[in-house]
């Protein structure tokens, strides 16, 4: 409230003066914050940052923004988080959730928002890890509870077949086929994943600890593609060139309490390109640590 009144006053100020030698921007350092102020076209902008004269705080970043025209201000909240950075306590502010390192167990499925396997598939065995670098967001209520979410993150996936079944390319066409000719001791189809997400976010306190609920689509773009098998004691790529999309598209659910959360993620795209290998939808549901 009083950070509010003191923009107030600002901002009042500049109004009265600004036809007199006051410059259009004008940049102040108070209580180790830097506040920025200009002046174009009959609006008054403030933009509040945090200053870097503590540890725990980052450099150059925008906690407040305030726009004062015709006698109305409108307020917007902006945070970025990083791993292992302390957060300020305070008014309620918006901070956006995305694990900083998560584990599933994945399904190669039918179709879309399926959780069940098309291929014969060992299920315990088929996971994927990731992690997230930094995410970002910004509050689009006035009470900082709702906001939209994004962040850049890096996957491991992999996929564990059964039966003697593995990918490969025949004729141009990707199949996941039984061998007939040699026993494989396991096999399994791996690649990485860049991920993208933009969320939806929803988050309260419950006691000194935030609940979030957050949903949105998701970019993944997958890269090193292999499918390989084991046997006679040793490991060999059956195929690397499998007519997989390099970009997918998925729908990521996450909700959470504290720095516990779960996600589950299901494909909007097939992982194959269309008549050129199986029609399969990856799923997973997992845990995170959320920082």
């Amino acid at each position: 409230m009083k950070r509010i009144l003191f923009l107030f006053l600002i901002m009042t100020s500049m109004t009265v003066v600004a036809q007199e030698s006051i410059p259009q921007d004008t940049t102040l350092y108070l209580n180790g914050r830097k506040v920025v102020i200009k002046e174009r076209d009959g609006k008054i902008k403030v933009k509040m940052y945090e200053a870097k004269a503590e540890n725990d705080t980052i450099e150059n970043t925008q906690v407040f923004e305030g726009v004062y025209l015709d006698g109305r201000s409108i307020e917007r909240t902006t945070t970025v988080s990083v791993p292992f950075v302390k957060k300020k306590k305070g008014y309620y502010r918006f901070d956006p959730h995305y694990p900083a390192i998560y584990f599933g167990f994945n399904k190669l499925a039918n179709s879309t928002f399926q959780y069940s396997a098309k291929v014969p598939q060992l299920g315990s065995k088929s996971w994927e890890w990731g992690i997230n670098m930094f995410n970002t967001g910004v509050a689009i209520t006035r009470d900082n509870h709702w906001g939209l979410t994004t962040t850049l993150g890096l996957a491991r996936i992999v996929y564990k077949l059964d039966d003697n079944y593995g990918f490969e390319k025949i004729d141009g066409i990707t199949v996941c086929r039984q061998a007939d000719d040699v026993d494989y001791q396991k096999s399994w189809l791996r690649y990485w994943a860049f991920r993208l997400p933009v969320s939806l976010e929803w988050q309260t306190k419950f006691g000194s600890r935030r609940a979030f609920i957050a949903a949105g689509p998701e970019i993944e773009w997958r890269v090193g593609v292999k499918s390989r098998a084991k046997y006679d004691n040793k490991k060999h790529t059956l195929s690397d060139k499998l007519n997989t999309h390099p970009l997918g598209m998925n729908l990521l659910l996450q909700a959470g309490y504290g720095c516990l959360g779960f996600n589950a993620r299901f494909a909007l795209t097939s992982l194959f390109e269309k008549n050129k290998g199986p029609e399969l939808y990856p799923a997973s549901i997992g845990i995170g640590w959320y920082w």
